[in-house]
């Protein structure tokens, strides 16, 4: 049975300076920061030992994973995924929008929809696609 899912991202030698900003601007604490110099045994090149092997945020009580992959290995930015997070308020989402958006690409800017939420979409400077979403309280009726 599964019992959790936790996105896991890759980067080509900036994941250290995309934790630092997510843990910054998500109001994140940093659980692991494993360099690849860390590696038990591991003899790594040069240019690869102080990249994150591993790292890991907890952003709100859930998970985000990410490292970055050894040279012979690249990645390319998709439009497949994003990463959904719920905020508290309409003002911190657009606070949250316009720190990612800062670099970055805002694809849908803050606004209020027709199912009774805010929501926004951005692509940050890292090229991760966020969705940004605050739930309305119900009015009853």
């Amino acid at each position: 049975m599964i019992t959790e899912v936790t996105p896991y991202v890759n980067f080509n030698g900036n994941a250290a300076e995309a934790l630092a900003f997510y843990a910054d601007v998500l109001g994140a604490d940093v659980k692991a920061d494993m360099r690849w110099r860390d590696m038990p045994g591991g003899d790594v090149p040069p240019e690869m030992a102080d990249r994150i092997m591993f790292a890991c945020l907890d952003i709100g009580g859930q998970y985000l994973n990410l490292s970055d992959v050894p040279p012979q290995m690249t990645v390319e930015n998709g439009t497949a995924s994003n990463i959904m997070i719920e905020v508290s308020s309409p003002d911190a989402l657009d606070a949250v929008f316009a720190r990612l958006a800062d670099g970055g690409t805002p694809t849908m800017p803050p606004d209020d929809m027709f199912w009774g939420a805010r929501f926004a979409k951005v692509t940050d400077r890292f090229g991760l696609h966020w969705m940004l979403h605050h739930d309305y309280p119900a009015t009853g009726g």
